[in-house]
């Protein structure tokens, strides 16, 4: 079975399409399932992409070039760097290098109707993958791991014969989170056993984890530093972790930032997210696809909303008690987000609760559910 996804990265769209997209790969490889595997990647060479990661997992990849349209951050209309056609006729060329295509899968939101159909004679089947629900989709399986997603938001956009597989049963993690899932419960419930006498009082010692995505083209991380700086002057127990890709185009201005913080510690390139989110007591983070990683490991969050698609994630996660949302990126401050760490140091019994509705709104199986399902559809 050869499996093929068509998806971008770079400093503009972020790195969580290409990181979930791998994510499934490695899960339909590892599945228990007799079908031989094979998998191609085909993408362009936007910059800040990190087309690295899907040489180094060992899969086929096919490049495409890049346009000549501006690509606009705020638009993710404008994310192919040309139109749908041209990017339709390149992706044709590249699939016609490949072995027989059964499942193509396409991650990007620059990506519609008019698309597939152009490329729907080289393909056998075609799944999208999927978090804005605003455009037509000529798709036989749409997934999308949107918390309280529901079937009514796509059915007018999907053929009829379409296999929805929607919300928290099919949330996109890598094995890692799963796998330290019980070890952060233990965690959690040692720390909540030890505030448990504070009653109203102060947590006045947390690690606070700073996610803001690859690239963090707003340089949101800064803020973030700047506010836990400012709490240090009544909290001095509190520390700081930033994680950062070695592309963002503010990594040197944060180095200098961070070189005379000892409390500060600045992770490029993280190799070890899980085990960083299991030592975290708050985050501070994008709501992408690392807020359902966060979930997983019950770790409460304030989240910012850095591109239109996240909206939605941040409304449903602040709704369920999960996280704090600090609202659209441009209009955060680091008074704003001072404000809410210490309402939320302040408040131990608040604390405790997003961490059991963290806990309950991803339970890291998402991904094998996925595979599995992929796995029995019929060509």
């Amino acid at each position: 079975m050869h499996i093929a996804f068509r998806v971008d990265s770079s400093i503009t769209m972020g790195h969580g399409h290409v990181m979930r997209c791998l994510t499934l790969a490695q899960a339909l490889e590892r599945a228990k399932n007799p079908i031989k595997i094979a998998i191609s990647f085909i993408t362009k060479t936007h910059q800040g992409n990190i087309n690295h990661l899907i040489s180094t997992a060992g899969y086929q990849l096919i490049l495409l070039a890049t346009g000549d349209s501006l690509i606009k951050q705020e638009d993710s209309n404008t994310w192919l760097g040309c139109t749908p056609e041209q990017d339709a006729r390149q992706t044709i060329a590249a699939i016609r290098t490949l072995a027989s295509i059964d499942l193509l899968i396409v991650d990007h939101y620059a990506i519609a109707k008019s698309w597939h159909q152009l490329v729907k004679p080289f393909y056998q089947q075609l799944m999208v993958i999927d978090d804005l629900a605003s455009r037509s989709l000529d798709c036989d399986i749409l997934l999308d791991q949107t918390l309280n997603r529901h079937a009514e938001q796509y059915q007018p956009l999907v053929p009829e014969h379409c296999q929805l597989l929607l919300g928290q049963n099919y949330m996109l993690l890598r094995d890692e989170f799963a796998a330290l899932r019980a070890q952060a419960k233990d965690r959690r419930k040692q720390m909540i056993e030890q505030q448990s006498n504070l009653q109203d009082k102060q947590l006045s010692q947390a690690n606070i984890l700073i996610t803001m995505g690859g690239g963090d083209p707003d340089n949101l991380s800064a803020l973030a530093l700047l506010a836990v700086e400012k709490l240090r002057a009544d909290l001095p127990n509190i520390s700081a972790t930033i994680v950062l890709s070695s592309q963002s185009k503010h990594l040197e201005h944060l180095l200098l930032q961070q070189q005379n913080l000892p409390w500060c510690q600045l992770i490029i390139d993280s190799k070890n997210m899980a085990q960083l989110m299991l030592n975290a007591d708050i985050a501070i983070g994008a709501s992408g696809a690392t807020a359902w990683e966060r979930c997983c490991l019950g770790l409460p969050s304030l989240t910012t909303v850095n591109a239109e698609n996240q909206q939605l994630i941040a409304a449903n996660l602040a709704n369920a008690g999960a996280s704090i949302n600090l609202g659209w990126h441009q209009k955060i401050t680091i008074e704003s987000i001072a404000k809410q760490l210490r309402d939320l140091l302040n408040s131990p019994q608040q604390y405790m609760s997003m961490v059991s509705d963290c806990f309950a709104a991803c339970d890291g199986l998402g991904t094998t559910n996925i595979a599995e399902k992929l796995l029995k559809v019929p060509n």
